[in-house]
């Protein structure tokens, strides 16, 4: 009865509440925002099972619908709102929390039972990893505010960077592709890239050399002895960072970098002739 008499004299206060979490829309694209929630609900419905084959394939298909959806590009902000993106992270956690599983029983069982024949299933998580990262990286390109919700989850998605880059065919459709997406052209984040996130990078990259590209080799290329693609995807990574020189940058300067104990004094000297105005360029 309390709350029936708050609610009798709450009712403005209620409206602008209720209006703080309105979104509207055009008449024209009701059909599409109806589609887009249908999509949403049956992929929401997945999420707490452990899917089937088919099941992955109805939520690979219900995600490239919603990239298809004309709502995904022209309303950015209401795809964020309603927190897709962090569905799609928990669908691709649970795919790859599974096949570690998976990949672990196999290597018990294959170690326990030696020079037996069994049944193999076919393994279809890097189809649902690659559908899940598609998605991400054209959420991420549909505006700098969706870039900054997927940059929270940077630290899984570059301790998963090294899975399916061996494809050259899955370009923009991998774990790395989506965390370089998040940061693409958006110099206030790459401005918050930590060094052990670089160093990790790095740690990748110096990997690359220790063993030749096995899917190359069996189309028929000749073996360079190194795999050449890996790198290559890790070198795209390093282009969208921001770096002076290969100097540390300065946390209060966008575009300097941190001067060393034996350039501090060509950094001040720098600094006083721009205040004289006198400054002149230097190589």
């Amino acid at each position: 009865m309390f709350s029936l008499l708050v609610r009798q004299y709450d009712s403005v206060g209620e409206l602008i509440r209720a209006l703080e979490k309105t979104y509207v829309i055009n008449a024209k694209t009701k059909s599409d925002v109806a589609e887009m929630w249908v999509g949403l609900s049956q992929i929401r419905a997945l999420l707490p099972v452990q899917m089937s084959q088919e099941e992955e394939e109805l939520m690979r298909e219900r995600l490239w619908k919603l990239v298809n959806n004309h709502t995904f590009f022209q309303h950015p902000d209401l795809i964020r709102v309603l927190r897709i993106h962090e569905n799609v992270m928990a669908v691709m956690i649970n795919t790859l929390g599974r096949r570690s599983q998976a990949q672990s029983d196999a290597s018990v069982q294959a170690q326990a039972a030696e020079g037996e024949p069994s049944a193999k299933e076919k393994d279809t998580s890097h189809e649902m990893v690659v559908a899940c990262c598609r998605f991400l990286c054209y959420f991420c390109r549909t505006g700098r505010q969706n870039q900054k919700a997927m940059f929270e989850h940077f630290d899984f998605l570059l301790e998963n960077s090294n899975i399916l880059l061996s494809r050259p065919s899955l370009r923009g459709s991998t774990p790395l592709d989506v965390s370089y997406s998040s940061l693409m052209e958006n110099t206030e984040l790459a401005l918050a890239l930590r060094e052990h996130y670089l160093e990790k990078i790095a740690i990748y990259l110096s990997r690359c050399g220790l063993q030749s590209n096995s899917e190359l080799i069996e189309k028929g290329y000749p073996d360079l002895g190194w795999d050449p693609v890996e790198g290559e995807r890790y070198l795209d990574f390093l282009r969208f960072c921001v770096w002076v020189n290969g100097g540390e940058r300065r946390g209060e300067c966008k575009f300097g970098y941190k001067a060393s104990d034996s350039e501090a004094g060509m950094f001040r000297a720098s600094v006083e002739r721009g205040r004289r105005g006198t400054f002149e360029g230097y190589s």
